[in-house]
Protein backbone atom coordinates (compact mmCIF):
# COMPACT_ATOMS: atom_id res chain seq x y z
CA UNK A 1 0.00 0.00 0.00
CA UNK A 2 1.15 3.29 -0.62
CA UNK A 3 2.06 5.62 2.15
CA UNK A 4 -1.00 8.52 3.67
CA UNK A 5 1.11 11.57 2.22
CA UNK A 6 -0.56 15.19 2.93
CA UNK A 7 -1.68 16.45 -0.36
CA UNK A 8 0.55 18.65 -2.26
CA UNK A 9 0.06 22.08 -4.92
CA UNK A 10 1.77 19.80 -6.95
CA UNK A 11 -0.61 16.54 -6.75
CA UNK A 12 -3.93 19.01 -7.19
CA UNK A 13 -2.47 20.96 -10.42
CA UNK A 14 -1.44 18.05 -11.86
CA UNK A 15 -4.98 16.54 -11.78
CA UNK A 16 -6.26 16.80 -15.42
CA UNK A 17 -10.47 16.71 -14.72
CA UNK A 18 -9.39 19.81 -12.34
CA UNK A 19 -8.70 22.28 -15.30
CA UNK A 20 -5.36 23.84 -13.25
CA UNK A 21 -2.61 26.02 -15.94
CA UNK A 22 -0.09 28.08 -14.20
CA UNK A 23 0.28 31.13 -14.34
CA UNK A 24 2.84 32.13 -11.38
CA UNK A 25 4.15 28.64 -10.66
CA UNK A 26 4.25 27.79 -6.83
CA UNK A 27 6.18 25.11 -4.91
CA UNK A 28 5.02 21.88 -5.99
CA UNK A 29 5.91 20.33 -2.24
CA UNK A 30 3.88 22.82 -0.52
CA UNK A 31 1.21 21.40 1.99
CA UNK A 32 -2.35 22.00 0.79
CA UNK A 33 -4.73 21.56 4.14
CA UNK A 34 -8.17 22.69 2.42
CA UNK A 35 -9.70 24.96 -0.42
CA UNK A 36 -12.47 27.86 -0.03
CA UNK A 37 -14.34 30.38 -2.53
CA UNK A 38 -14.60 33.40 -1.78
CA UNK A 39 -15.30 36.79 -3.72
CA UNK A 40 -15.47 38.87 -0.92
CA UNK A 41 -12.91 42.20 -0.44
CA UNK A 42 -11.04 41.02 2.28
CA UNK A 43 -10.84 37.15 2.07
CA UNK A 44 -7.26 36.24 4.02
CA UNK A 45 -8.32 37.17 7.35
CA UNK A 46 -10.98 34.09 6.78
CA UNK A 47 -8.85 31.34 5.73
CA UNK A 48 -6.43 28.79 7.19
CA UNK A 49 -2.88 28.66 6.88
CA UNK A 50 -1.89 26.09 3.70
CA UNK A 51 -5.36 26.60 2.18
CA UNK A 52 -5.99 27.35 -1.28
CA UNK A 53 -8.66 30.68 -2.43
CA UNK A 54 -10.72 29.63 -5.40
CA UNK A 55 -12.73 33.26 -6.95
CA UNK A 56 -14.02 34.44 -9.70
CA UNK A 57 -12.79 37.74 -9.71
CA UNK A 58 -15.97 39.39 -8.57
CA UNK A 59 -13.95 42.01 -6.56
CA UNK A 60 -11.87 43.30 -9.39
CA UNK A 61 -15.14 44.42 -11.82
CA UNK A 62 -15.32 47.72 -12.39
CA UNK A 63 -12.20 48.36 -10.71
CA UNK A 64 -9.51 49.07 -12.80
CA UNK A 65 -8.88 52.60 -11.06
CA UNK A 66 -7.81 51.12 -8.25
CA UNK A 67 -4.30 49.65 -9.12
CA UNK A 68 -3.29 48.84 -5.75
CA UNK A 69 -6.55 46.16 -5.14
CA UNK A 70 -4.51 43.29 -6.78
CA UNK A 71 -1.31 44.29 -4.44
CA UNK A 72 -3.15 44.03 -1.28
CA UNK A 73 -5.13 41.06 -1.90
CA UNK A 74 -1.88 39.21 -2.61
CA UNK A 75 -0.18 40.90 0.32
CA UNK A 76 -3.43 40.11 2.56
CA UNK A 77 -2.77 36.20 1.49
CA UNK A 78 0.72 36.01 1.28
CA UNK A 79 1.09 37.10 5.32
CA UNK A 80 -1.69 34.31 5.68
CA UNK A 81 -0.08 31.94 4.62
CA UNK A 82 -2.44 30.63 1.79
CA UNK A 83 -0.85 28.33 -0.31
CA UNK A 84 -2.52 29.55 -3.65
CA UNK A 85 -4.94 31.30 -5.57
CA UNK A 86 -6.85 30.19 -8.18
CA UNK A 87 -8.56 32.03 -10.58
CA UNK A 88 -11.93 30.80 -12.49
CA UNK A 89 -12.06 32.23 -16.12
CA UNK A 90 -15.15 32.61 -18.00
CA UNK A 91 -17.62 34.51 -15.39
CA UNK A 92 -16.44 37.69 -15.12
CA UNK A 93 -13.28 37.67 -16.87
CA UNK A 94 -12.21 35.75 -19.90
CA UNK A 95 -8.67 36.00 -18.77
CA UNK A 96 -7.25 36.78 -15.49
CA UNK A 97 -6.80 40.72 -14.72
CA UNK A 98 -3.31 41.98 -15.80
CA UNK A 99 -3.04 43.89 -11.91
CA UNK A 100 -3.58 40.38 -10.64
CA UNK A 101 -1.20 38.42 -12.51
CA UNK A 102 1.56 41.85 -12.27
CA UNK A 103 1.12 41.82 -8.49
CA UNK A 104 1.59 37.73 -8.19
CA UNK A 105 4.40 37.28 -9.77
CA UNK A 106 6.03 40.83 -8.06
CA UNK A 107 5.26 38.63 -4.86
CA UNK A 108 5.90 35.19 -6.79
CA UNK A 109 2.80 34.57 -5.30
CA UNK A 110 1.19 31.02 -7.14
CA UNK A 111 -1.71 31.94 -9.30
CA UNK A 112 -3.12 29.50 -11.25
CA UNK A 113 -6.72 29.67 -13.89
CA UNK A 114 -9.48 26.91 -13.48
CA UNK A 115 -10.81 26.56 -16.96
CA UNK A 116 -14.36 27.97 -17.47
CA UNK A 117 -16.10 24.28 -17.52
CA UNK A 118 -14.89 23.30 -14.31
CA UNK A 119 -17.16 23.77 -11.11
CA UNK A 120 -15.33 24.92 -7.78
CA UNK A 121 -16.94 22.49 -5.88
CA UNK A 122 -14.88 19.41 -8.06
CA UNK A 123 -12.12 21.45 -6.45
CA UNK A 124 -13.06 21.62 -3.28
CA UNK A 125 -14.39 18.60 -2.72
CA UNK A 126 -10.93 17.00 -4.32
CA UNK A 127 -9.00 18.61 -1.73
CA UNK A 128 -11.24 18.74 1.13
CA UNK A 129 -11.83 14.73 1.20
CA UNK A 130 -8.64 14.03 0.03
CA UNK A 131 -7.17 15.64 2.86
CA UNK A 132 -9.96 13.76 5.35
CA UNK A 133 -9.04 10.81 3.80
CA UNK A 134 -5.74 10.31 1.56
CA UNK A 135 -6.88 6.66 1.00
CA UNK A 136 -9.69 8.20 -0.52
CA UNK A 137 -7.56 10.40 -2.60
CA UNK A 138 -5.27 7.93 -4.07
CA UNK A 139 -8.49 6.20 -4.92
CA UNK A 140 -10.02 8.78 -6.98
CA UNK A 141 -6.91 9.67 -8.38
CA UNK A 142 -5.67 6.29 -9.36
CA UNK A 143 -9.68 6.26 -10.99
CA UNK A 144 -9.16 9.70 -12.56
CA UNK A 145 -5.16 8.29 -14.07
CA UNK A 146 -6.67 4.79 -15.11
CA UNK A 147 -10.07 6.83 -17.21
CA UNK A 148 -7.64 9.42 -19.00
CA UNK A 149 -5.18 6.15 -19.90
CA UNK A 150 -8.29 4.59 -21.28
CA UNK A 151 -9.46 7.84 -23.51
CA UNK A 152 -6.35 6.92 -25.74
CA UNK A 153 -7.96 3.43 -26.74
CA UNK A 154 -10.30 5.89 -29.19
CA UNK A 155 -7.57 7.79 -31.05
CA UNK A 156 -6.49 7.02 -34.19
CA UNK A 157 -2.99 5.96 -33.18
CA UNK A 158 -3.93 4.69 -29.87
CA UNK A 159 -0.32 3.52 -28.64
CA UNK A 160 1.02 6.61 -29.37
CA UNK A 161 -1.61 8.66 -27.62
CA UNK A 162 -1.16 6.47 -24.92
CA UNK A 163 2.36 7.14 -24.28
CA UNK A 164 2.17 10.79 -24.77
CA UNK A 165 -0.80 10.43 -22.06
CA UNK A 166 0.94 8.35 -19.58
CA UNK A 167 4.18 11.27 -20.09
CA UNK A 168 1.56 13.77 -18.89
CA UNK A 169 0.13 11.41 -15.77
CA UNK A 170 3.69 11.03 -14.22
CA UNK A 171 5.10 14.72 -15.38
CA UNK A 172 7.94 12.87 -16.68
CA UNK A 173 8.92 10.65 -19.79
CA UNK A 174 6.97 7.42 -21.14
CA UNK A 175 8.61 5.46 -23.48
CA UNK A 176 8.06 1.69 -24.99
CA UNK A 177 10.73 0.05 -26.26
CA UNK A 178 10.87 -3.53 -28.42
CA UNK A 179 13.27 -6.43 -27.00
CA UNK A 180 15.99 -4.74 -29.35
CA UNK A 181 16.05 -1.02 -27.64
CA UNK A 182 13.81 0.25 -30.89
CA UNK A 183 12.28 2.96 -29.55
CA UNK A 184 8.18 2.08 -30.68
CA UNK A 185 6.66 5.40 -29.28
CA UNK A 186 8.26 8.03 -26.40
CA UNK A 187 7.27 11.22 -25.25
CA UNK A 188 9.20 13.67 -23.05
CA UNK A 189 12.78 14.49 -23.10
CA UNK A 190 13.66 11.54 -20.01
CA UNK A 191 16.87 10.40 -20.60
CA UNK A 192 15.78 6.97 -22.98
CA UNK A 193 19.07 6.23 -24.38
CA UNK A 194 20.58 5.81 -20.74
CA UNK A 195 17.00 3.61 -19.64
CA UNK A 196 17.29 1.46 -21.85
CA UNK A 197 21.07 1.38 -20.83
CA UNK A 198 19.57 0.13 -17.78
CA UNK A 199 17.38 -2.47 -19.13
CA UNK A 200 19.62 -4.01 -21.33
CA UNK A 201 22.57 -4.56 -18.19
CA UNK A 202 19.36 -6.86 -16.51
CA UNK A 203 18.70 -4.54 -13.84
CA UNK A 204 15.41 -4.71 -12.38
CA UNK A 205 13.11 -1.71 -12.62
CA UNK A 206 10.04 -2.97 -10.48
CA UNK A 207 11.30 -0.34 -8.24
CA UNK A 208 12.53 3.25 -8.33
CA UNK A 209 15.97 3.01 -10.10
CA UNK A 210 17.58 6.40 -9.86
CA UNK A 211 19.28 8.12 -13.28
CA UNK A 212 21.11 11.58 -12.73
CA UNK A 213 17.65 13.41 -11.77
CA UNK A 214 15.16 11.23 -12.70
CA UNK A 215 13.29 8.39 -11.07
CA UNK A 216 12.47 5.15 -13.36
CA UNK A 217 10.28 2.44 -13.35
CA UNK A 218 9.56 0.05 -16.53
CA UNK A 219 7.79 -3.48 -16.69
CA UNK A 220 7.81 -6.09 -19.21
CA UNK A 221 4.94 -7.25 -21.99
CA UNK A 222 4.32 -9.66 -24.80
CA UNK A 223 2.35 -8.48 -27.85
CA UNK A 224 1.28 -10.72 -30.60
CA UNK A 225 4.49 -13.28 -29.21
CA UNK A 226 6.94 -9.91 -29.26
CA UNK A 227 8.43 -8.57 -26.49
CA UNK A 228 8.00 -4.89 -25.12
CA UNK A 229 9.35 -3.29 -22.15
CA UNK A 230 7.66 0.04 -21.03
CA UNK A 231 9.04 2.62 -18.94
CA UNK A 232 7.99 5.98 -17.22
CA UNK A 233 10.28 8.53 -15.96
CA UNK A 234 10.05 11.25 -13.62
CA UNK A 235 12.17 14.17 -11.88
CA UNK A 236 9.46 14.30 -8.97
CA UNK A 237 10.45 10.81 -7.11
CA UNK A 238 7.27 11.11 -4.93
CA UNK A 239 4.83 10.60 -8.56
CA UNK A 240 6.93 6.98 -8.93
CA UNK A 241 6.64 6.20 -5.44
CA UNK A 242 2.57 6.53 -5.33
CA UNK A 243 1.32 5.44 -8.75
CA UNK A 244 4.40 4.60 -10.70
CA UNK A 245 2.80 0.58 -10.18
CA UNK A 246 -0.70 1.44 -11.12
CA UNK A 247 0.21 3.75 -14.47
CA UNK A 248 2.71 0.96 -15.68
CA UNK A 249 -0.05 -1.88 -14.18
CA UNK A 250 -3.00 0.05 -16.50
CA UNK A 251 -0.39 0.69 -19.39
CA UNK A 252 0.38 -2.97 -19.63
CA UNK A 253 -3.55 -3.56 -19.15
CA UNK A 254 -4.59 -0.86 -21.97
CA UNK A 255 -1.74 -1.94 -24.98
CA UNK A 256 -2.72 -5.65 -24.01
CA UNK A 257 -6.24 -4.44 -24.86
CA UNK A 258 -5.25 -2.17 -27.88
CA UNK A 259 -3.68 -5.65 -29.47
CA UNK A 260 -6.83 -7.54 -28.97
CA UNK A 261 -8.51 -4.56 -30.91
CA UNK A 262 -6.10 -4.57 -33.36
CA UNK A 263 -6.44 -8.39 -33.71
CA UNK A 264 -9.37 -8.13 -33.94
CA UNK A 265 -10.02 -5.56 -36.40
CA UNK A 266 -7.25 -7.73 -38.53
CA UNK A 267 -9.26 -10.63 -38.41
CA UNK A 268 -12.35 -8.27 -39.73
CA UNK A 269 -10.31 -6.75 -42.24
CA UNK A 270 -9.07 -10.18 -43.71
CA UNK A 271 -12.37 -11.41 -43.88
CA UNK A 272 -13.39 -8.55 -45.77
CA UNK A 273 -10.00 -8.80 -47.97
CA UNK A 274 -11.25 -12.67 -48.83
CA UNK A 275 -14.66 -12.04 -49.56
CA UNK A 276 -13.95 -8.99 -52.14
CA UNK A 277 -11.35 -10.70 -53.44
CA UNK A 278 -13.80 -13.92 -54.21
CA UNK A 279 -16.30 -11.57 -55.56
CA UNK A 280 -13.69 -10.44 -58.45
CA UNK A 281 -12.23 -13.45 -59.23
CA UNK A 282 -16.89 -14.60 -59.86
CA UNK A 283 -16.84 -11.76 -62.01
CA UNK A 284 -18.30 -8.44 -61.14
CA UNK A 285 -20.44 -6.63 -63.38
CA UNK A 286 -19.98 -3.58 -65.55
CA UNK A 287 -23.01 -1.87 -63.47
CA UNK A 288 -21.35 -2.81 -60.22
CA UNK A 289 -17.91 -1.86 -61.23
CA UNK A 290 -17.41 1.46 -59.14
CA UNK A 291 -19.47 0.46 -56.02
CA UNK A 292 -16.91 -2.22 -55.69
CA UNK A 293 -13.80 0.19 -56.14
CA UNK A 294 -15.21 1.98 -53.34
CA UNK A 295 -15.01 -0.93 -51.55
CA UNK A 296 -11.48 -1.30 -52.38
CA UNK A 297 -10.72 1.92 -51.31
CA UNK A 298 -10.36 0.51 -47.51
CA UNK A 299 -7.48 -1.61 -49.20
CA UNK A 300 -5.29 1.37 -50.55
CA UNK A 301 -6.71 0.99 -53.83
CA UNK A 302 -7.37 4.26 -56.35
CA UNK A 303 -10.29 3.99 -58.45
CA UNK A 304 -9.47 2.99 -62.07
CA UNK A 305 -5.70 3.25 -61.37
CA UNK A 306 -4.27 -0.66 -62.85
CA UNK A 307 -3.78 -3.98 -60.94
CA UNK A 308 -2.19 -6.92 -61.81
CA UNK A 309 -3.75 -10.48 -60.67
CA UNK A 310 -1.18 -12.44 -59.09
CA UNK A 311 -0.95 -16.22 -58.36
CA UNK A 312 2.00 -17.74 -56.64
CA UNK A 313 2.50 -21.45 -56.00
CA UNK A 314 5.58 -22.96 -54.23
CA UNK A 315 7.27 -26.36 -56.21
CA UNK A 316 7.28 -28.49 -53.02
CA UNK A 317 3.35 -28.53 -52.90
CA UNK A 318 3.78 -27.27 -49.28
CA UNK A 319 0.76 -24.55 -47.61
CA UNK A 320 2.96 -21.37 -47.36
CA UNK A 321 3.76 -20.72 -43.79
CA UNK A 322 1.27 -18.03 -41.46
CA UNK A 323 4.18 -15.37 -40.78
CA UNK A 324 4.54 -15.04 -45.02
CA UNK A 325 1.49 -14.22 -45.77
CA UNK A 326 1.64 -12.12 -42.54
CA UNK A 327 4.55 -10.23 -44.06
CA UNK A 328 3.08 -9.68 -47.54
CA UNK A 329 0.02 -8.01 -45.66
CA UNK A 330 2.69 -5.89 -43.60
CA UNK A 331 4.68 -4.72 -46.15
CA UNK A 332 1.64 -3.93 -48.60
CA UNK A 333 0.17 -1.66 -45.61
CA UNK A 334 3.55 -0.42 -44.90
CA UNK A 335 4.30 0.30 -48.50
CA UNK A 336 1.05 2.05 -49.25
CA UNK A 337 0.34 -0.95 -52.61
CA UNK A 338 -2.83 -2.09 -52.84
CA UNK A 339 -3.58 -5.91 -51.70
CA UNK A 340 -6.28 -7.99 -51.60
CA UNK A 341 -4.45 -11.60 -51.04
CA UNK A 342 -6.08 -14.90 -49.86
CA UNK A 343 -3.97 -18.24 -49.63
CA UNK A 344 -4.62 -21.22 -51.66
CA UNK A 345 -5.19 -24.87 -50.50
CA UNK A 346 -4.00 -27.92 -51.50
CA UNK A 347 -5.89 -29.20 -54.77
CA UNK A 348 -4.57 -29.74 -58.33
CA UNK A 349 -5.90 -26.85 -59.98
CA UNK A 350 -4.91 -24.74 -56.90
CA UNK A 351 -1.48 -25.70 -55.31
CA UNK A 352 -0.58 -23.88 -52.09
CA UNK A 353 0.16 -20.28 -52.16
CA UNK A 354 -1.70 -17.59 -52.33
CA UNK A 355 -3.68 -15.46 -55.14
CA UNK A 356 -4.02 -11.59 -55.29
CA UNK A 357 -4.83 -8.54 -56.85
CA UNK A 358 -2.56 -5.76 -56.60
CA UNK A 359 -1.96 -1.89 -58.10
CA UNK A 360 0.52 -1.52 -60.15
CA UNK A 361 2.50 0.76 -58.46
CA UNK A 362 6.08 1.87 -57.84
CA UNK A 363 6.13 -0.46 -54.70
CA UNK A 364 5.28 -3.52 -56.52
CA UNK A 365 8.63 -4.61 -57.14
CA UNK A 366 10.02 -4.27 -53.87
CA UNK A 367 6.84 -6.27 -52.12
CA UNK A 368 7.29 -9.10 -54.84
CA UNK A 369 10.80 -9.17 -53.49
CA UNK A 370 9.45 -10.51 -50.20
CA UNK A 371 8.98 -13.91 -52.27
CA UNK A 372 12.70 -14.43 -52.52
CA UNK A 373 12.70 -17.77 -54.74
CA UNK A 374 10.17 -19.28 -51.71
CA UNK A 375 7.51 -19.40 -54.33
CA UNK A 376 6.89 -18.93 -58.00
CA UNK A 377 4.88 -16.04 -59.40
CA UNK A 378 2.51 -15.02 -62.21
CA UNK A 379 1.42 -11.23 -63.03
CA UNK A 380 -1.42 -10.70 -65.12
CA UNK A 381 -0.70 -7.44 -67.63
CA UNK A 382 -2.22 -4.63 -66.01
CA UNK A 383 -6.04 -3.66 -66.46
CA UNK A 384 -8.23 -1.49 -64.97
CA UNK A 385 -11.52 -2.32 -65.84
CA UNK A 386 -12.71 -5.01 -62.42
CA UNK A 387 -14.85 -7.44 -64.80
CA UNK A 388 -11.81 -8.53 -66.32
CA UNK A 389 -10.59 -9.91 -63.41
CA UNK A 390 -11.45 -13.42 -64.01
CA UNK A 391 -9.59 -13.42 -66.89
CA UNK A 392 -6.75 -11.79 -65.46
CA UNK A 393 -6.63 -14.41 -63.16
CA UNK A 394 -5.99 -16.70 -65.97
CA UNK A 395 -3.34 -14.78 -67.32
CA UNK A 396 -1.76 -14.76 -63.99
CA UNK A 397 -1.92 -18.86 -64.06
CA UNK A 398 -0.48 -19.17 -67.31
CA UNK A 399 2.07 -16.85 -66.18
CA UNK A 400 2.68 -18.46 -62.82
CA UNK A 401 3.19 -22.20 -65.11
CA UNK A 402 5.73 -20.40 -67.26
CA UNK A 403 7.55 -19.51 -63.82
CA UNK A 404 7.33 -22.73 -62.66
CA UNK A 405 8.73 -24.69 -65.32
CA UNK A 406 11.62 -22.24 -66.01
CA UNK A 407 12.78 -22.81 -62.31
CA UNK A 408 12.57 -26.24 -63.19
CA UNK A 409 14.43 -25.66 -66.16
CA UNK A 410 16.99 -24.16 -63.74
CA UNK A 411 17.53 -26.58 -61.64
CA UNK A 412 18.16 -28.97 -64.43
CA UNK A 413 20.90 -26.82 -65.74
CA UNK A 414 22.28 -25.93 -62.29
CA UNK A 415 21.39 -22.28 -63.01
CA UNK A 416 19.91 -21.79 -60.01
CA UNK A 417 19.51 -17.92 -61.14
CA UNK A 418 15.94 -17.34 -62.08
CA UNK A 419 13.77 -15.61 -59.63
CA UNK A 420 10.61 -17.15 -60.33
CA UNK A 421 8.88 -13.98 -61.27
CA UNK A 422 7.03 -13.81 -64.52
CA UNK A 423 4.84 -10.92 -65.98
CA UNK A 424 2.98 -11.77 -68.71
CA UNK A 425 3.43 -8.91 -70.61
CA UNK A 426 7.06 -9.72 -70.50
CA UNK A 427 6.09 -12.81 -72.63
CA UNK A 428 7.43 -13.49 -75.85
CA UNK A 429 4.90 -15.26 -78.41
CA UNK A 430 6.18 -18.55 -77.97
CA UNK A 431 6.52 -18.45 -74.53
CA UNK A 432 2.63 -17.74 -74.30
CA UNK A 433 1.81 -20.26 -76.95
CA UNK A 434 3.43 -23.14 -74.34
CA UNK A 435 1.57 -22.00 -71.19
CA UNK A 436 -1.32 -22.97 -73.40
CA UNK A 437 -0.94 -26.20 -73.70
CA UNK A 438 -3.87 -27.78 -71.76
CA UNK A 439 -3.67 -31.39 -72.28
CA UNK A 440 -1.40 -34.27 -71.92
CA UNK A 441 -1.97 -34.47 -75.38
CA UNK A 442 -0.66 -31.02 -75.80
CA UNK A 443 2.67 -31.75 -73.76
CA UNK A 444 3.41 -35.17 -75.08
CA UNK A 445 3.18 -34.21 -79.50
CA UNK A 446 6.25 -32.08 -78.48
CA UNK A 447 8.02 -35.09 -76.17
CA UNK A 448 7.22 -37.05 -78.96
CA UNK A 449 9.72 -34.99 -81.37
CA UNK A 450 12.09 -34.87 -79.68
CA UNK A 451 11.62 -38.47 -77.97
CA UNK A 452 14.93 -40.17 -79.74
CA UNK A 453 17.15 -37.32 -78.46
CA UNK A 454 16.07 -38.17 -74.84
CA UNK A 455 18.16 -40.92 -74.86
CA UNK A 456 21.66 -38.84 -75.59
CA UNK A 457 22.65 -36.08 -73.25
CA UNK A 458 25.60 -35.13 -74.99
CA UNK A 459 23.16 -34.69 -78.15
CA UNK A 460 20.39 -32.80 -76.50
CA UNK A 461 23.20 -30.45 -74.89
CA UNK A 462 24.50 -29.48 -77.89
CA UNK A 463 20.97 -29.01 -79.65
CA UNK A 464 20.30 -26.73 -76.80
CA UNK A 465 23.56 -25.02 -76.85
CA UNK A 466 23.12 -24.56 -80.86
CA UNK A 467 19.61 -22.88 -80.25
CA UNK A 468 20.82 -20.64 -77.61
CA UNK A 469 24.09 -19.71 -79.59
CA UNK A 470 22.32 -18.30 -82.40
CA UNK A 471 22.44 -21.26 -84.47
CA UNK A 472 26.13 -20.30 -85.06
CA UNK A 473 28.48 -23.79 -84.87
CA UNK A 474 31.55 -22.23 -84.16
CA UNK A 475 29.98 -20.57 -80.86
CA UNK A 476 28.71 -23.60 -79.76
CA UNK A 477 32.21 -25.07 -80.21
CA UNK A 478 33.49 -22.74 -77.80
CA UNK A 479 31.14 -23.47 -75.40
CA UNK A 480 31.05 -27.12 -74.95
CA UNK A 481 35.32 -26.87 -75.75
CA UNK A 482 35.08 -29.22 -78.67
CA UNK A 483 36.36 -28.81 -82.36
CA UNK A 484 33.50 -27.42 -84.75
CA UNK A 485 33.45 -30.32 -86.55
CA UNK A 486 32.36 -32.48 -83.45
CA UNK A 487 29.84 -29.97 -83.46
CA UNK A 488 28.62 -30.50 -87.05
CA UNK A 489 28.72 -34.91 -86.72
CA UNK A 490 26.46 -34.25 -83.62
CA UNK A 491 24.15 -32.39 -85.42
CA UNK A 492 24.24 -34.56 -88.21
CA UNK A 493 22.93 -37.36 -86.12
CA UNK A 494 20.25 -34.91 -84.72
CA UNK A 495 18.81 -34.17 -88.26
CA UNK A 496 18.75 -38.05 -88.82
CA UNK A 497 16.95 -38.72 -85.57
CA UNK A 498 14.23 -35.80 -85.92
CA UNK A 499 13.84 -36.40 -89.30
CA UNK A 500 14.58 -33.00 -91.10
CA UNK A 501 17.73 -30.70 -92.19
CA UNK A 502 18.57 -27.94 -89.34
CA UNK A 503 18.29 -25.35 -92.09
CA UNK A 504 14.88 -25.94 -91.94
CA UNK A 505 13.17 -23.52 -90.26
CA UNK A 506 10.00 -25.81 -89.04
CA UNK A 507 12.48 -28.36 -87.91
CA UNK A 508 14.05 -25.37 -85.66
CA UNK A 509 10.90 -24.28 -84.42
CA UNK A 510 9.62 -28.06 -83.27
CA UNK A 511 13.49 -27.92 -81.66
CA UNK A 512 12.73 -24.36 -80.38
CA UNK A 513 9.48 -25.39 -78.76
CA UNK A 514 10.05 -28.52 -77.61
CA UNK A 515 13.09 -27.60 -75.66
CA UNK A 516 12.11 -24.08 -74.97
CA UNK A 517 12.42 -24.25 -71.00
CA UNK A 518 16.38 -25.31 -70.97
CA UNK A 519 16.82 -22.81 -73.63
CA UNK A 520 15.52 -20.20 -71.35
CA UNK A 521 17.22 -21.35 -68.54
CA UNK A 522 20.53 -21.66 -69.99
CA UNK A 523 20.22 -18.00 -71.98
CA UNK A 524 19.48 -16.78 -68.37
CA UNK A 525 22.52 -18.53 -66.62
CA UNK A 526 25.01 -16.91 -69.65
CA UNK A 527 23.23 -13.35 -69.49
CA UNK A 528 23.99 -13.77 -65.06
CA UNK A 529 27.68 -14.87 -65.86
CA UNK A 530 28.86 -12.87 -68.88
CA UNK A 531 29.28 -15.52 -71.25
CA UNK A 532 27.91 -14.04 -75.09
Amino acid sequence: MPDKSPVTLHDVVSEAPLGLAPLVQGNPDAVITGAHTSDIHNPAGWLEPNTVLLTTGLRFVNAERDELLAVRLVEDLRKARVAALFFGVGVYFDQVPAMLVAACKQASFPLYTVAHDVPFHRIENFINQSQASPDAYLQKRALWLSNDLLQSISAENPVHALIVRLATACRGTAVLYEDSGRIVESSGDGPTHLIWKELRNGNNMSEIVVIGQWGVMARPLVLRGDGFIVAVASRNHRVLKDLGDLLLETTQRLLAAVNGIAQFSDSRQRHENTQLLTLLQDGVPVAREFRHWERMRAFRFTPYEPLRAVVAANLAQQPMDLSFSEQLLRRAEASGLGLLLAENGRTPESPPGFHAVVSNSSALDAWLELTDRSVFVGLSEPYSDLARTPEAFREAEAAAGIARRQIQAAIRTGSGVYKGIVRLDDVDPATWLLARRRSPQDKDKLNLFVEALHGDNELEQTVICYLVNDLDVAKVAGVLFVHPNTVRYRLKKVETLVGGSLSSPRIIANLYLAFHDDVVALSQTWNESGKP
